[in-house]
C-alpha cells in the first residue's frame, strides 16, 4: 500500500475533447485521475467534439472559457475522489499543439489577483454588462483542426524564398494550424483584437499560465511548432515576424507579445498561483513545470531513444521518432526535443486519424452508441483490404471529415477497388 502521506506528481492533459488530471507517487504509479469530457459536461458551449466550426471559412476553434471552467471541475472532481493537494509537490502539463490564445491586457493583473471564492471563468471571461474586459483580447482560441490560413500559409512559404527554406529554418513549411499564418489572420481580420492583445500564449503555455497565475513562457519544444522559430538561431527569425506582424516597425511589439522561451525545458517556471493553495490546498511551494505540446509529451512519457518511433492514435495520428539528425522537409516536422538539447522531435500529423475512426464506429452502431465493441469485432473479423483470397478484390478507403494536413487536400472520402 502506497505511503499516504507521500509526494505526489500532478499533470494535466488539455486535448481536442477532454482535460484530464492526474496524480502519480514517486514510483510513477497512478493514484488518482479525473476527467472533463467536453462534448459530455460542457454542452452549453455548443461544442461538437470538443470545438466550434465556421465551415464557410474553414475555421475550427474553441472558447478558452470552456477550458478554464474545466480546470475546477477536474480539482473538484479530484478532490471529491479523496486528493490530498498538499502532497503535490510538482506539477505540469500538455496541450494540443498549435491552439493559439489571445490575453487582454488586463489578463495578467487578473492572473494574481484571483479570488478563491469564485471559479475562474467567473473572474477571468468579460463581465455581462461590459464593466469589465476579461482576461481575452478575443473570446475562441483557434484550433489545430483549422484550415482557414490558406492564403496566410502561401504568404509564409514565399516570404524566405519557399516552403524548402522555411522547413530548413522553422522545421515546417507553413501550415494551416501553425501559429505565425493564424497570427497573420487574425490581424488581419480582428485588427482592434490583435491591437488589446497583451499576450499570445499557445495552449500548453495558456494552462501553465492558470496555475502560475502570471503568463507562463511558450516552451522550447511546442515553439518550434509556430512557423516562427529559426531553429538554428534559438529565437525568432525577425523576416518571420515582420510577416506575421505588420512590417518591420512592428517586430518588436509582436516579440513582447509572445515573450520570451527558455532554453532549457526542464527548470521550474515558478511555484503554483495563491488561488490554488487558497481554494485547493495545494502546497505553496508546489513547483510549476514547464508544459509542453501533447506530441512533445509523448515523445518524453515512453521515452524514446534516439532513431525509436511511435505512433500516436489520438484525435489525430502521429508517426513520432526522437533523432539527433536535423533534415527537414516540407512534407513532415522537424521539432526541438522538448528536454533535450541537441535532440530533435521529427512527426507525421494526420489531422483525420480520430475523426475518421469515429466516423465509421457511428455508423456502425448506427448513432445508438458510442461504444468501440462493433468496430473493434469488425476491424478484427474483416481480411486485410477485405482479401479473403487470391480471387477477391483489395477494397481500400481514405476518410477525410476535415481538411488533411499530409496531404493537403480538402475534406472527402475516397474509395477504390483493385485486383492483385
Amino acid at each position: 500500500m502506497a505511503d499516504s502521506k507521500g509526494a505526489l506528481y500532478m499533470g494535466f492533459d488539455l486535448s481536442t475533447q477532454q482535460l484530464k488530471g492526474l496524480c502519480v507517487d514517486s514510483n510513477l504509479k497512478l493514484m488518482y485521475e479525473a476527467k472533463v469530457d467536453f462534448d459530455e459536461d460542457m454542452k452549453k458551449y455548443g461544442i461538437d467534439k470538443g470545438v466550434l466550426t465556421n465551415p464557410v471559412e474553414g475555421e475550427v476553434f474553441a472558447p478558452p472559457a470552456m477550458w478554464l471552467e474545466a480546470v475546477n471541475l477536474v480539482l473538484d472532481r479530484l478532490r471529491d475522489a479523496g486528493l490530498d493537494f498538499s502532497r503535490v509537490k510538482g506539477l505540469s502539463g500538455a496541450g494540443m499543439q498549435h491552439g493559439t490564445v489571445f490575453w487582454s491586457p488586463d489578463a495578467e493583473s487578473l492572473l494574481k489577483g484571483l479570488d478563491a471564492s469564485k471559479t475562474l471563468v467567473e473572474q477571468l471571461e468579460p463581465g455581462s454588462k461590459g464593466e469589465r474586459r476579461g482576461a481575452f483580447a478575443h473570446d475562441m482560441s483557434p484550433n489545430w483542426q483549422d484550415a482557414s490560413t490558406q492564403k496566410q500559409c502561401d504568404a509564409f512559404d514565399a516570404q524566405l524564398g519557399s516552403p524548402e527554406k522555411l522547413a530548413e529554418v522553422t522545421g515546417s513549411k507553413a501550415h494551416h494550424r501553425f501559429s505565425g499564418p493564424q497570427i497573420l489572420r487574425y490581424r488581419t481580420k480582428y485588427p482592434s483584437h490583435y491591437e488589446q492583445t497583451a499576450r499570445i500564449s499557445l495552449v500548453s503555455s495558456f494552462l501553465a499560465s492558470v496555475f502560475l497565475g502570471k503568463f507562463a513562457p511558450i516552451d522550447i519544444s511546442d515553439v518550434t511548432g509556430m512557423n516562427l522559430w529559426d531553429v538554428h538561431k534559438g529565437g525568432y527569425d525577425d523576416t518571420l515576424l515582420e510577416l506575421a506582424a505588420g512590417g518591420r516597425d512592428a517586430v518588436s511589439e509582436l516579440k513582447k507579445k509572445l515573450g520570451g522561451t527558455p532554453e532549457s525545458g526542464g527548470d521550474a517556471f515558478g511555484t503554483i498561483g495563491k488561488y490554488f493553495t487558497q481554494r485547493y490546498g495545494f502546497h505553496a511551494d508546489c513547483k510549476i513545470i514547464p508544459f509542453t505540446g501533447d506530441n512533445p509529451s509523448t515523445i518524453l512519457a515512453l521515452p524514446l531513444r534516439p532513431s525509436d518511433a511511435m505512433v500516436s492514435l489520438g484525435t489525430s495520428t502521429t508517426f513520432l521518432m526522437s533523432t539527433p539528425m536535423w533534415r527537414p522537409d516540407p512534407a513532415y516536422h522537424f521539432m526541438n526535443h522538448p528536454t533535450t538539447a541537441g535532440l530533435y522531435m521529427f512527426m507525421l500529423c494526420y489531422k483525420n486519424g480520430g475523426l475518421a475512426r469515429e466516423h465509421i464506429r457511428d455508423k456502425l452502431n448506427e448513432g445508438s452508441s458510442s461504444s468501440w465493441d462493433k468496430f473493434n469485432e469488425v476491424a478484427t473479423s474483416t481480411p486485410l483490404v477485405s482479401k479473403k483470397d487470391a480471387s477477391n478484390k483489395m477494397r481500400m478507403g481514405l476518410y477525410f471529415p476535415r481538411p488533411e494536413i499530409v496531404p493537403n487536400l480538402h475534406a472527402g472520402q475516397w474509395r477504390t477497388d483493385c485486383l492483385l
